[in-house]
């Protein structure tokens, strides 16, 4: 309910006192009143608004906002001065952007405490010493920032901050803290020298996104099956249990597919779930609590200071072992619960973006929207993408919901991340939604001109293959006859038409991840394919994925049919929805086979992996004799091979010609057969190849 009274700094330029028509006088008169001081404000403007009355009082410089001060009126009622839009103003960010040391600052005789606020007036922290609290107040030194230096050895010592902005306190997590207890209860204080030491080095990679296979798996996906204590947690990817037929489980099978990236689903501190109950609630960690801190819910002992950073280092320790480079999904476009977060308890409407109404954005579907334009909220995530980098040896980044993040804030965070990691990646979800920021600011893919180093995923990829969520029943890989023009744009990197990206590198191509439907799920559902038809429709989706030009990616399970049982969206569904399953994975060994091969393929002729619009119109054309609208021939060439690959979506009968060429993937494997002629009965995609120095 509103109060009588009530008085904001709106800008640099004017304080807005609202009143209550109830108390309101012909002879308006307003002080301010400063400790024991009191000075007479003058009022500029006054308009009526419901009921209340605005007046619009001169602004005075001396007013520092993370001071007390009140306003009085001419019949003794009295309100706080908050701090009010001032904090959304240009002037606001200049005076107080502080790009200093956060967080605790760890030494064996004292630990410094540092956080952001202006307009606190009060912070202090307070410290859990062998099940004692420990309070020390925080002194204002400049530019926002606060800080106090604790004395004594401090390792793995619990704190939380308390900060008064208005009447009262609120308790707060440290926003850049680096280790949490269960559940986000507290901050830990920790010396980073006792953090796990990496024994390998990354594996090779050309920094070319074209050389690039990405593949999707949730921690808590691959670990439910692992026996013992490590079920579920991050070192429960590094068991090597073997399946009956011999096929290893967690990364050792990740590994033996021949993918160069996994990408893992959020790893950072996430809502949702219980970190001690781990079967209570499932989630896949799109719910961001701590940036900084390693989920507690993956960790074995998520109570201890060290556990789960050090068993994140050690799972992307052992990652490097096996020849995979790490990709994190992060999550910037909001976080879970806004009022619990510290960024709207620190300064009151800075953080998050307002709608024309003043109230917050819900353009994410979460209740909340990250203003990533404004600096200190900017400094924040290249903080974190920094910190994955440099301590987690981040070898890319997936952005979700990129298109709510602005533009400046990708590019400046790629200048720094890059100083880390020079072959890093940088991609995401590119949709253009609505949302308060202008089109052009909005890092969305039509916009990816100005975003020159980030690829994007192409869902005109997806629902051509597949079928759209609108238009179902109506993917290529489902037997529908397609305009083959749109078909080879897909295959030769979509830079011809649809997002006209400028270079191959751009495009993400997938048909299915995370979200929505499994590619199973969806045939199975929507589709009328009896079981024979849907696993060759999700074969043939497949191998368009791994043999087009672009980026492949791969969601776990898509290898060998995975089902959520019908479930589109399993994000908070029970873990028998999510987990992968190992026994469905040896049934199907055959079509894993066929994704090994072809990644092989892949990696060993270049003209599947060329990273410019001009290498593809030189090397790679259509084949116009062999095209239907069921089917089409591209041909690839350079300086030493031809190939042809051959596509078709149905069942009837196709002769093709091959004299003095050799196929060398017969729709389902790798083979090695000359002969003049081939008729293809079945789906799927067929590679052909010629050596140049056999040429006659």
């Amino acid at each position: 309910m509103q109060s009588k009274l009530e008085a904001f700094i709106d800008s640099y330029d004017y304080l807005t006192i609202l009143v209550d028509k109830s108390i309101d006088s012909k002879n308006k008169e307003f002080s301010l009143v400063d400790k024991k001081n009191l000075t007479n404000l003058e009022i500029i403007s006054h308009v009526e608004e419901h009921n209340f009355n605005k007046y619009l009082v001169k602004f005075l410089s001396s007013i520092e906002l993370n001071k007390d001060y009140k306003i009085i009126d001419e019949l003794g009622n009295t309100t706080p001065l908050n701090s009010g839009a001032i904090i959304r103003e240009p002037e606001f960010e200049e005076k107080f952007y502080y790009d200093g040391p956060l967080g605790a600052e760890y030494s064996k005789l004292k630990t410094t405490f540092r956080i952001w606020s202006p307009v606190a007036k009060e912070i202090y922290i307070e410290l859990n010493i062998k099940g004692k609290s420990e309070r020390h107040d925080l002194t204002y030194i400049d530019r926002g920032l606060w800080e106090v230096t604790v004395k004594g050895d401090l390792d793995s010592i619990g704190y939380l901050y308390f900060v008064r902005v208005f009447d009262r306190f609120i308790k707060i997590n440290d926003p850049y803290a680096i280790s949490a207890s269960a559940n986000a209860r507290m901050n830990y204080v920790i010396d980073p020298s006792k953090l796990y030491k990496m024994k390998y080095e990354k594996p090779e990679f050309s920094g070319n996104y074209t050389d690039a296979i990405i593949y999707e798996a949730s921690i808590r996906d691959f670990t439910q099956d692992v026996n013992g204590k490590y079920n579920g947690t991050y070192l429960g990817m590094l068991d090597d249990e073997k399946s009956p037929i011999g096929e290893s489980k967690g990364l050792n099978y990740i590994a033996s597919l021949g993918v160069t990236h996994l990408q893992l689903l959020p790893v950072f501190d996430f809502g949702g779930v219980d970190d001690i109950n781990k079967d209570k609630e499932y989630n896949w960690g799109y719910n961001p609590v701590e940036y900084f801190v390693p989920s507690g819910w993956y960790s074995v002992d998520p109570n201890d200071s060290y556990s789960r950073i050090n068993e994140l280092l050690q799972l992307i320790d052992e990652c490097h072992r096996l020849g995979l480079r790490v990709v994190y999904d992060v999550v910037f476009n909001h976080v879970y619960k806004y009022e619990l977060f510290a960024f709207d308890n620190l300064v009151p409407g800075y953080f998050y973006r307002l709608d024309p109404d003043g109230r917050l954005s819900n353009s994410s579907g979460c209740g909340n929207v990250i203003a990533s334009e404004r600096l200190m909220a900017r400094r924040f995530i290249k903080d974190v993408l920094v910190y994955f980098t440099k301590t987690f040896k981040a070898s890319g980044f997936r952005f979700d919901l990129m298109g709510l993040l602005d533009i400046d804030t990708l590019n400046e965070s790629y200048d720094e991340i890059i100083k880390y990691e020079d072959k890093i990646m940088v991609y995401g979800e590119g949709w253009n939604m609505m949302n308060p920021l202008p089109d052009d600011k909005r890092a969305h893919m039509y916009n990816h001109k100005a975003m020159p180093n980030y690829a994007f995923f192409n869902d005109r990829f997806r629902d051509f293959v597949r079928g759209s969520q609108w238009n179902r029943n109506q993917g290529f890989a489902l037997g529908v006859e397609k305009n083959n023009y749109d078909l080879n744009n897909l295959i030769m990197g979509s830079c011809i038409d649809y997002y006209k990206f400028d270079e191959p590198t751009r495009s993400i191509n997938y048909v299915e991840c995370h979200d929505n439907y499994t590619f199973y799920d969806y045939c199975k559902y929507h589709s009328g394919l009896d079981e024979k038809n849907i696993k060759n429709a999700s074969r043939l989706a497949m191998e368009l994925v791994l043999i087009s030009e672009g980026i492949p990616f791969i969601h776990a399970g898509q290898e060998f049919f995975r089902t959520k049982m019908g479930v589109e969206n399993s994000y908070n569904s029970k873990g028998k929805i999510n987990k992968i399953d190992y026994a469905r994975r040896d049934k199907a060994i055959i079509n894993v086979e066929t994704l090994r091969d072809l990644i092989s393929i892949r990696k060993e002729y270049k003209l599947f992996r060329l990273s410019t619009n001009k290498e593809i119109e030189n090397m790679v054309h259509p084949l116009d004799g062999i095209t239907t609208g069921n089917s089409t021939g591209i041909f690839f060439e350079d300086s030493y091979n031809k190939i042809i690959l051959y596509v078709k979506n149905d069942y009837k009968d196709s002769e093709l010609f091959s004299t003095g060429y050799s196929l060398i993937f017969d729709g389902k494997r790798k083979c090695d057969i000359i002969k003049n002629a081939h008729v293809f009965k079945q789906p799927g995609i067929y590679i052909f190849r010629k050596e140049k120095n056999i040429w006659k």
